[in-house]
């Protein structure tokens, strides 16, 4: 299942996603430099700007801080980035639009360091001479922002890409209670071994992230009312 499109998404522009979206860019574009310097380059690079779990304790808790930092900024592949920053464009939108571009910013970076944390808490690294549980990329903290866009919009259309067919594509609109909850629900079971193969992949950094979202715009709508459904949603299809 991937998201082409939400149906009557927020068409103001959001300055801070875009920001976002932009320094990630400007970031592959520096790792695709070091790449090209040859072999080992890169993850050493990798190595020294991500943070690594198994060395947290060897230096100062700023500097750990730092590294989690760095390491929402990092990703392994074009892949990787591009796949990000689509989920990101897709569902930062409205919660920053509800937020404001300073909070919603503060808030990314908070989810992001949610979801570090519960990855080095129950993440279960492997700790080897060569490797050190190196940590990077954006999904734990935009997994944050679709917790987010899930609570504010729960009933939300999300036209979603399902196979190769009718002769080109398949795609029909999922709820985005469905959508997200299905997407977090893939991550739960592949994080308990239940589906798939094992991956590099962080499923505890999702869904720390996606549970700090939820929770933190559930507590948001206590102070600020949540948005009320557009009931003419259906006429942007």
């Amino acid at each position: 299942m991937f998201p082409l499109t939400v149906v009557g998404r927020d068409k103001t522009i959001p300055k801070a996603a875009l920001a976002i979206i932009v320094i990630n860019l400007v970031v592959f574009l520096w790792e695709l430099s070091v790449d090209a310097q040859g072999e080992g380059f890169l993850k050493a690079a990798l190595q020294n700007y991500g943070l690594e779990v198994c060395k947290i304790g060897e230096q100062s808790i700023a500097a750990t801080g730092l590294d989690g930092f760095r390491s929402l900024f990092l990703h392994a592949s074009a892949a990787h980035l591009l796949g990000n920053m689509w989920f990101l464009f897709l569902f930062g939108g409205l919660v920053e639009r509800y937020l404001g571009s300073v909070k919603f910013l503060l808030a990314y970076l908070g989810f992001g360091a949610v979801a570090t944390l519960a990855h080095v808490a129950f993440g279960n690294t492997a700790c080897t001479v060569t490797d050190t549980g190196v940590v990077i990329g954006a999904s734990g903290a935009i997994a944050g922002v679709m917790g987010g866009f899930l609570m504010l919009r729960p009933k939300a259309k999300v036209k979603t890409l399902l196979g190769f067919f009718r002769p080109f594509v398949w795609s029909v609109n999922v709820p985005a209670f469905l959508f997200l909850g299905y997407w977090l629900l893939m991550d739960v079971l592949q994080q308990v071994g239940w589906i798939g193969v094992e991956t590099d992949v962080a499923h505890w950094a999702h869904i720390g992230g996606f549970v700090a979202g939820l929770g933190f715009i559930f507590f948001a709508g206590c102070i600020k009312p949540l948005p009320k459904p557009d009931p003419l949603e259906h006429l942007a299809e």
